[in-house]
């Protein structure tokens, strides 16, 4: 037997990849052309209908010539012909970035092909409340396989009816749209960065499929979403359920976001069914939100208008170093609805910071289900600053549901507020939940939690009658001031720095919270993970701190406040103060900026 090495198969395969990019071809469209022209740089074609009409091969790139405006639908499908190794791209060439004119379309649309790249393109419908498309659509539409590869970078989607970015099989989860029989999947391998998605009705960027409520399998896998700015996605008043949203996951195994920033998103939409949240996953697993700001997002009905939220049938995932603030809804929610298809179970929310929200809620955090009860949550390393509204102040943490969750597990967290509402609500039915080493300061106020049916007006009392804050027969858990360096500023970064530039919330030396946390890992076997909000490595002293921030010990050098890596989205100009909000306008047309042919 005659045996080949594996460096002879290595050049093999690469000899056969470069063979089939020597067919690759690029295609210019300017208004300087003509659609008889061949397409070259020098006698490029006209406009969007010839692209339309036109095949493509593998690792062909259709680019479109930088402050330019075409105005029409893009449609590239299975007509084409293209792999994750040697993608389709379509781009912008030149100076500055083209502009799609959808007018009352959809402005990209990508239909059952896998091996797509999207970037540098500015893509606009008329308006939002008379268009019927969406900006980017990347659809499997038959659905019987997932397709893979999809890369959408440095885009700017505004002003049509559906999302400005969607991304799976057919969108079920919206109404007027119906799934081919059999179709059930999306895309895997998929990719959406440093984009800009605003003024949308339905929403901002969605990732879904084919509504089903059989367990097992989801539409979509391996999802990144990072670097992207989602704001004024301001939902539709006459859709039945949720609208408004910035930020989706839904049907989905294995995904990312990161480093994005969503805001002033819903508030038009008016469902009594449920509402909009800044940034968050529905019916999906393994799912990680990271070094996220969500915040001033609203709701137009009585349900949501939140921060971040896991949401019907999410497993294995984890919310950790996000910043919530001023949102209608709750700072940051876990819930299971009535008829998830899978499980709610596993999940992590960790080192996260709160701030003034639930303007119109009636609690900052929320967990429970009106479903299928929530198991083996758990809830650590947060800090949690509720404040006063007009009628009062919400709950710091709510807890309730139809059925008694299980393994709820709160622990070193830090819940202040500035009210008289009960800190903590328990509803009666809620026995599966336990409360270690968390730290609570009212300013003032008094100290009260409402605990299955009963008040308790201080710390010591609800200890000793229900067992709550105690840990091998120990007392743990503290009613005492944190000692911050300061609180309640409204601090906004809208994707200009890292979370670490955040002044608040520090705990100053003299603070009762450092070293004072209980060592998870020592206790429960949780890994904490490696560093707290501001990227500080834990611990720090002789023990972790509560709260989400982690005092530095003597000779740390903290990490140097820094601007986010690569294109920021939106390009932020003017910083415009209004009431403890600080709130960027946004530069939409990069014409100063130039791509490589």
């Amino acid at each position: 037997m005659k045996i080949v090495s594996r460096a002879v198969v290595a050049v093999f395969l690469s000899l056969l990849a470069c063979a089939g990019c020597a067919g690759a071809a690029d295609y210019y469209v300017s208004d300087r052309g003509k659609d008889s022209n061949p397409g070259t740089a020098a006698k490029p074609w006209r406009s969007l209908a010839k692209v339309d009409a036109s095949r493509f091969a593998p690792g062909d790139r259709v680019l479109l010539e930088g402050g330019q405006t075409f105005d029409g639908n893009l449609v590239l499908d299975e007509r084409s012909n293209a792999n994750p190794q040697q993608p389709i791209t379509i781009g912008s060439f030149g100076k500055g970035r083209a502009v799609i004119h959808a007018g009352l379309g959809t402005g990209i649309l990508v239909r059952n092909i896998g091996g797509i790249v999207i970037r540098d393109l500015i893509v606009a419908g008329d308006d939002a409340s008379k268009n019927q498309g969406f900006g980017i659509e990347v659809l499997n539409e038959r659905g019987t396989a997932k397709l893979d590869f999809i890369r959408i970078e440095n885009v700017d989607a505004s002003q049509f009816r559906w999302a400005g970015i969607y991304v799976g099989g057919a969108p079920t989860i919206m109404q007027s749209f119906e799934a081919l029989p059999g179709s059930r999947y999306g895309f895997r391998d998929v990719q959406i960065s440093h984009s800009t998605v605003h003024h949308n009705m339905y929403g901002g960027i969605l990732i879904s499929g084919p509504w089903n409520r059989v367990p097992g399998g989801y539409a979509n896998e391996d999802v990144t979403i990072r670097d992207s700015v989602v704001h004024d996605n301001f939902g539709d008043p006459h859709y039945i359920h949720h609208s408004g949203d910035g930020i989706l996951l839904d049907d989905t195994d294995g995904g990312l976001i990161e480093r994005c920033t969503a805001y002033h998103n819903g508030g038009a939409d008016e469902s009594s069914k449920g509402g909009p949240v800044g940034i968050w996953a529905d019916a999906a697993n393994r799912i990680t939100i990271q070094f996220c700001e969500s915040y001033a997002n609203h709701t137009g009905g009585k349900h949501d208008g939140g921060g971040f939220d896991l949401d019907g049938g999410v497993s294995n995932s984890i919310v950790q170093y996000n910043y919530s603030h001023d949102n209608d809804g709750p700072g940051f929610l876990v819930w299971n609805y009535s008829h998830a298809a899978h499980p709610f179970a596993h999940n992590v929310i960790r080192y996260n910071l709160s701030e003034n929200d639930a303007r119109k809620h009636r609690d900052v955090i929320e967990l429970g289900s009106s479903g299928q009860p929530i198991d083996h949550i758990e809830f650590y390393n947060n800090t949690v600053f509720a404040t006063k509204r007009k009628d009062g102040a919400p709950h710091v943490v709510w807890i309730l549901g139809e059925k008694d969750n299980t393994n709820v597990r709160l622990w070193n967290n830090l819940f202040i507020s500035d009210g008289a509402r009960p800190l903590i609500e328990i509803e009666k039915n809620q026995t599966g939940v336990l409360f270690q080493g968390n730290a609570y300061w009212t300013q003032g106020e008094p100290f009260v939690v409402s605990y299955q049916g009963k008040e308790y007006h201080d710390l010591a009392r609800w200890r000793a009658q229900t067992g709550q804050e105690t840990l091998d027969g120990k007392e743990v858990g503290v009613f005492a001031n944190p000692d911050l360096s300061r609180m309640g500023m409204g601090e906004t970064l809208a994707g200009l720095q890292l979370l670490s530039a955040l002044a608040s919330y520090h705990l100053l030396p003299a603070s009762p919270l450092i070293d004072a946390g209980l060592d998870l890992n020592a206790k429960f076997g949780v890994d904490a993970g490696s560093h707290d909000l501001w990227e500080t490595p834990i611990p720090q002293g002789r023990a972790f701190d509560i709260g989400a921030f982690e005092a530095p010990g003597k000779g740390l050098i903290k990490p140097r406040t820094a601007s986010r890596n690569g294109p920021r989205g939106p390009g932020h100009a003017q910083r415009k103060q209004t009431g403890t909000t600080v709130a960027y306008d946004t530069i939409v047309d990069f014409a100063s900026q130039e791509f490589p042919l």
